[in-house]
Protein backbone atom coordinates (compact mmCIF):
# COMPACT_ATOMS: atom_id res chain seq x y z
CA UNK A 1 0.00 0.00 0.00
CA UNK A 2 1.43 3.73 -0.81
CA UNK A 3 2.09 6.23 1.49
CA UNK A 4 -1.24 8.54 2.42
CA UNK A 5 -0.33 12.30 2.69
CA UNK A 6 -0.76 16.12 2.93
CA UNK A 7 1.49 18.85 1.30
CA UNK A 8 1.36 21.92 3.25
CA UNK A 9 2.50 25.32 1.63
CA UNK A 10 4.27 28.13 2.53
CA UNK A 11 3.20 28.84 6.17
CA UNK A 12 5.59 32.10 6.85
CA UNK A 13 4.97 32.92 10.28
CA UNK A 14 1.21 32.80 9.54
CA UNK A 15 0.13 31.06 12.86
CA UNK A 16 -3.28 31.91 12.52
CA UNK A 17 -3.67 30.00 9.08
CA UNK A 18 -1.88 27.12 10.49
CA UNK A 19 -4.08 26.20 13.03
CA UNK A 20 -7.10 25.97 10.70
CA UNK A 21 -5.36 23.83 8.36
CA UNK A 22 -4.08 22.01 11.50
CA UNK A 23 -8.13 21.44 12.77
CA UNK A 24 -8.52 20.58 9.02
CA UNK A 25 -6.35 17.52 8.29
CA UNK A 26 -7.76 15.50 11.94
CA UNK A 27 -9.84 14.69 9.08
CA UNK A 28 -7.04 12.98 7.59
CA UNK A 29 -5.74 10.04 10.13
CA UNK A 30 -3.79 7.94 8.34
CA UNK A 31 -1.77 10.63 6.12
CA UNK A 32 1.74 11.59 6.74
CA UNK A 33 2.33 15.79 6.70
CA UNK A 34 4.81 17.18 4.78
CA UNK A 35 5.71 20.62 5.47
CA UNK A 36 6.90 22.84 1.78
CA UNK A 37 9.11 25.34 4.14
CA UNK A 38 9.21 28.54 4.42
CA UNK A 39 8.03 28.55 7.99
CA UNK A 40 9.67 31.70 8.59
CA UNK A 41 8.94 35.57 7.64
CA UNK A 42 10.91 38.36 7.76
CA UNK A 43 10.05 39.42 10.86
CA UNK A 44 8.95 36.02 12.51
CA UNK A 45 5.97 37.62 15.03
CA UNK A 46 3.99 34.14 15.59
CA UNK A 47 7.43 32.00 14.43
CA UNK A 48 7.53 30.14 17.92
CA UNK A 49 3.71 29.48 17.64
CA UNK A 50 4.12 28.11 14.20
CA UNK A 51 7.59 25.47 15.71
CA UNK A 52 5.51 24.84 18.85
CA UNK A 53 2.65 23.67 16.88
CA UNK A 54 5.11 21.58 14.89
CA UNK A 55 6.87 19.89 17.90
CA UNK A 56 3.62 18.91 19.50
CA UNK A 57 2.45 17.09 16.28
CA UNK A 58 1.10 13.88 17.06
CA UNK A 59 1.80 12.20 13.52
CA UNK A 60 4.39 11.82 11.45
CA UNK A 61 5.65 14.72 9.82
CA UNK A 62 8.49 15.86 7.29
CA UNK A 63 9.47 19.04 7.54
CA UNK A 64 11.43 20.72 4.79
CA UNK A 65 14.13 23.03 4.66
CA UNK A 66 12.93 26.60 2.57
CA UNK A 67 15.27 29.51 1.71
CA UNK A 68 13.88 31.80 4.55
CA UNK A 69 15.23 28.69 6.69
CA UNK A 70 18.50 28.52 5.04
CA UNK A 71 19.31 32.20 4.89
CA UNK A 72 18.52 32.13 8.76
CA UNK A 73 20.02 29.92 9.86
CA UNK A 74 23.17 31.17 7.77
CA UNK A 75 22.58 34.78 9.58
CA UNK A 76 22.31 33.31 12.79
CA UNK A 77 25.92 31.63 12.21
CA UNK A 78 27.38 34.10 10.76
CA UNK A 79 26.09 37.13 12.95
CA UNK A 80 25.32 35.27 15.96
CA UNK A 81 29.04 35.75 17.20
CA UNK A 82 28.47 36.43 21.11
CA UNK A 83 25.71 35.60 23.31
CA UNK A 84 24.26 39.01 23.61
CA UNK A 85 24.14 38.96 19.70
CA UNK A 86 23.02 35.45 19.53
CA UNK A 87 20.11 36.32 21.95
CA UNK A 88 19.02 39.68 20.23
CA UNK A 89 18.75 37.49 16.97
CA UNK A 90 16.43 35.06 18.96
CA UNK A 91 14.41 37.33 20.07
CA UNK A 92 14.06 38.96 17.13
CA UNK A 93 12.11 36.08 15.85
CA UNK A 94 10.47 35.49 19.06
CA UNK A 95 12.22 32.31 19.08
CA UNK A 96 14.14 30.16 21.75
CA UNK A 97 17.16 28.13 21.96
CA UNK A 98 14.77 25.25 21.84
CA UNK A 99 13.12 26.21 18.35
CA UNK A 100 16.85 26.68 17.01
CA UNK A 101 17.87 23.50 18.29
CA UNK A 102 14.54 21.99 16.58
CA UNK A 103 15.41 24.16 13.14
CA UNK A 104 18.82 22.95 13.26
CA UNK A 105 17.97 19.00 13.33
CA UNK A 106 14.71 18.66 11.76
CA UNK A 107 14.82 20.24 8.40
CA UNK A 108 15.95 18.00 5.43
CA UNK A 109 16.02 19.49 1.39
CA UNK A 110 13.68 16.92 -0.15
CA UNK A 111 11.59 13.67 0.18
CA UNK A 112 10.44 10.89 -1.69
CA UNK A 113 8.09 8.33 -1.45
CA UNK A 114 7.31 5.97 -4.57
CA UNK A 115 4.59 8.37 -5.92
CA UNK A 116 5.71 11.79 -5.32
CA UNK A 117 9.25 13.89 -4.40
CA UNK A 118 8.83 16.72 -2.65
CA UNK A 119 11.33 20.13 -2.40
CA UNK A 120 10.39 23.41 -1.45
CA UNK A 121 11.30 25.33 -4.77
CA UNK A 122 10.79 22.42 -6.99
CA UNK A 123 14.21 21.22 -9.21
CA UNK A 124 16.53 22.25 -12.06
CA UNK A 125 14.79 20.10 -14.41
CA UNK A 126 18.10 19.61 -16.74
CA UNK A 127 19.34 17.81 -14.11
CA UNK A 128 18.29 13.90 -12.98
CA UNK A 129 17.23 13.95 -9.46
CA UNK A 130 20.32 12.59 -7.96
CA UNK A 131 21.89 15.41 -9.12
CA UNK A 132 20.12 18.21 -7.70
CA UNK A 133 22.06 20.20 -5.49
CA UNK A 134 20.52 21.67 -2.08
CA UNK A 135 20.71 25.29 -3.85
CA UNK A 136 18.61 23.40 -6.72
CA UNK A 137 16.12 22.46 -4.01
CA UNK A 138 15.67 25.70 -2.24
CA UNK A 139 15.63 28.11 -5.19
CA UNK A 140 14.88 26.34 -8.40
CA UNK A 141 12.03 28.41 -10.15
CA UNK A 142 10.77 25.96 -12.87
CA UNK A 143 7.31 26.09 -14.13
CA UNK A 144 6.42 23.44 -16.42
CA UNK A 145 5.86 19.70 -16.61
CA UNK A 146 8.28 17.85 -15.19
CA UNK A 147 7.51 14.51 -16.88
CA UNK A 148 10.81 14.50 -18.85
CA UNK A 149 12.03 14.41 -15.90
CA UNK A 150 10.09 11.56 -14.09
CA UNK A 151 6.91 10.61 -15.35
CA UNK A 152 6.01 7.80 -13.04
CA UNK A 153 6.24 10.84 -10.14
CA UNK A 154 4.68 13.77 -9.15
CA UNK A 155 6.28 16.96 -8.26
CA UNK A 156 5.15 18.93 -5.06
CA UNK A 157 6.81 22.18 -3.83
CA UNK A 158 5.80 25.60 -2.76
CA UNK A 159 8.16 28.68 -3.49
CA UNK A 160 6.22 30.04 -5.98
CA UNK A 161 3.52 31.71 -5.15
CA UNK A 162 -0.38 31.70 -7.05
CA UNK A 163 -3.73 32.60 -6.38
CA UNK A 164 -4.84 28.87 -5.92
CA UNK A 165 -2.79 25.12 -6.25
CA UNK A 166 -1.84 25.16 -9.44
CA UNK A 167 -0.51 22.37 -11.48
CA UNK A 168 1.08 21.51 -14.92
CA UNK A 169 1.02 18.34 -15.75
CA UNK A 170 2.94 16.14 -12.91
CA UNK A 171 4.26 19.25 -11.00
CA UNK A 172 2.08 20.81 -8.49
CA UNK A 173 2.36 24.00 -6.65
CA UNK A 174 1.38 24.62 -3.16
CA UNK A 175 2.12 28.21 -2.13
CA UNK A 176 -1.07 30.28 -2.30
CA UNK A 177 0.49 33.53 -0.91
CA UNK A 178 0.14 32.96 2.95
CA UNK A 179 1.88 35.51 5.06
CA UNK A 180 1.53 37.91 1.47
CA UNK A 181 -2.15 38.57 1.86
CA UNK A 182 -3.18 34.70 0.83
CA UNK A 183 -4.00 31.92 2.56
CA UNK A 184 -2.39 28.63 3.34
CA UNK A 185 -2.95 25.71 1.02
CA UNK A 186 -2.71 21.65 1.70
CA UNK A 187 -2.93 18.80 -1.28
CA UNK A 188 -4.35 15.73 0.18
CA UNK A 189 -3.29 12.40 -1.30
CA UNK A 190 -4.45 9.93 -2.52
CA UNK A 191 -7.69 11.85 -2.56
CA UNK A 192 -5.77 14.70 -4.82
CA UNK A 193 -8.12 17.24 -2.93
CA UNK A 194 -7.38 20.59 -1.24
CA UNK A 195 -7.68 21.82 1.90
CA UNK A 196 -7.26 25.96 2.88
CA UNK A 197 -7.73 28.18 5.76
CA UNK A 198 -9.98 30.60 4.15
CA UNK A 199 -13.13 31.34 5.54
CA UNK A 200 -15.96 30.47 3.61
CA UNK A 201 -19.09 32.71 4.56
CA UNK A 202 -22.43 31.44 3.76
Amino acid sequence: MYEKWIAVGDIHSSFNNLSIIVRKIKDFPEHKLIFLGDYIDDYGKHLGNVLDTFMALEKPAIFLKGNHEEEFLNFYSKYGTNDKKRRKILNHFGLGIDHLDWLRNNLVYSYRNEKAYFSHAGIDDSKSLEEQTEYDLIYSAFRENLDHVDDKLIFVQGHIPFHSVRYFGNHWFIDTGCGLGGFLSAFVFPEMEIITSKIVFP
